[in-house]
């Protein structure tokens, strides 16, 4: 049988370590994982650096709404527990943040629209946050574990409540903005080519795979959202407030 090649040439390609087509499929897609990955750290970078915000005095500051809170009913300020019942409320105080100073909004009852107060409660704690806020016995002697609806898991769960929510009562008072945060609009663009670059080319499902559980599921095509479709289905009040909002914090 007749040599295809001479003794040289395939003494050559015995010894030359030549990759074959399944080699070199490999290596271009290992490359480009490496490239995914260069592109996951200088995304997340950016975000770090977007999550230090700076921010200047307004002089003078600006309202925006009110908050409401929980403090001491008076008679209960002017006893001899006052420190030991305003430590629980420092605990299991809430806030809220409404435009309007009545804390009032709209529900339709029987048909029609009528002004309702919104609702407000102390903190009910799960299991986990009583120990970390560090409860004391005596302070555990005003509180019972009750079943309680949690909207966060959908369903009953052992709350701690607080069993005299009557010694608090509810406070208004304007919300004042301070501060106003800088914004930094190389950064932003730059985060918005990125997330850009990433969304129109399909990245983020590979991206996924090789950095956190391999265990994400079957991938599913998402057709990229065009700039003009965002605030297709917004008035233009609408996209006016959320600009005029954005530029105050």
């Amino acid at each position: 049988m007749d040599k295809l090649f001479s003794d040289e040439l395939q003494y050559y390609i015995d010894t030359a370590r030549l990759k074959t087509a399944r080699q070199k499929r490999r290596a271009v897609i290992t490359a480009r994982d490496k490239q995914l990955l260069q592109l996951d750290e200088y995304e997340k970078e950016l975000w770090s650096q977007s999550r230090k915000p700076i921010y200047v005095p307004l002089d003078p500051p600006v309202q925006k709404g009110y908050v409401r809170f929980f403090v001491l009913r008076d008679d209960v300020a002017r006893g001899k527990q006052a420190l030991f019942f305003q430590g629980i409320l420092d605990k299991i105080n809430t806030e809220q943040y409404f435009h309007r100073k009545d804390f009032k909004k709209k529900k339709r009852v029987r048909g029609k629209k009528v002004w309702v107060d919104k609702e407000q409660h102390v903190k009910k704690l799960y299991a986990w946050e009583v120990e970390k806020l560090g409860l004391t016995p005596q302070e555990m002697a005003y509180f019972e574990v009750r079943p309680e609806f949690s909207k966060l898991k959908g369903k009953e769960v052992l709350m701690t409540v607080f069993t005299e929510p009557w010694r608090f009562v509810l406070r208004v008072r304007p919300y004042m903005l301070t501060h106003r945060r800088v914004v930094d609009p190389v950064l932003e663009s730059r985060m918005r080519e990125v997330d850009n670059y990433i969304t129109i080319r399909q990245l983020r499902h590979r991206m996924n795979w090789l950095t956190q559980s391999r265990g994400g599921g079957r991938r599913r095509w998402e057709p990229p959202v065009k700039a003009k479709e965002r605030y297709k289905k917004k008035t233009l009040l609408q996209m006016l407030q959320e600009e005029y909002y954005d530029n105050i914090d």
